[in-house]
């Protein structure tokens, strides 16, 4: 099986949106985020990466340059347990700190899975949103 980490593009906005809406958990109502909100984030705001399976895309992370948000991290069901998480929140965060960002930031639903992941990886709870998801900070290294 290959597992190859590459730039996403705004070919891959399809099938970013077939992993978006697979997970179980801190899922989005169809409709809330267009696929040009994606596209801006990925070619205008920040950069995207997709993890691609013998040819598929499985997952993807995305960051935004101008704030230090990560936007968006995700796996496909089916493809958790393999590292694809963890290599894409690495990419995303060197390139975050690259831009020259001191602080990253990142919310997540308050009952997630991914909330043991980001602490796993450093990042600190700071305390929930106004509407109610989990805020994570991470200082630079």
């Amino acid at each position: 099986m290959s597992n190859l980490l590459r730039q996403a593009t705004r070919d891959d906005i399809e099938a970013i949106w077939n992993v978006r809406y697979s997970v179980r958990e801190n899922r989005l109502p169809h409709g809330l985020v267009s696929s040009e909100d994606v596209r801006r984030q990925i070619e205008d705001t920040g950069k995207g990466w997709v993890v691609e399976s013998d040819g598929k895309i499985v997952a993807f992370a995305i960051g935004n340059s101008t704030t230090g948000n990560i936007w968006g991290l995700f796996v496909h069901p089916s493809a958790e347990g393999h590292g694809h998480g963890t290599r894409l929140h690495d990419a995303v965060t060197q390139w975050l700190w690259s831009q020259g960002h001191k602080t990253l930031w990142l919310t997540t639903g308050a009952t997630t899975r991914a909330r043991k992941f980001y602490e796993l990886n450093g990042w600190r709870d700071v305390g929930l949103t106004d509407k109610g998801e989990a805020r994570y900070e991470l200082s630079r290294p």
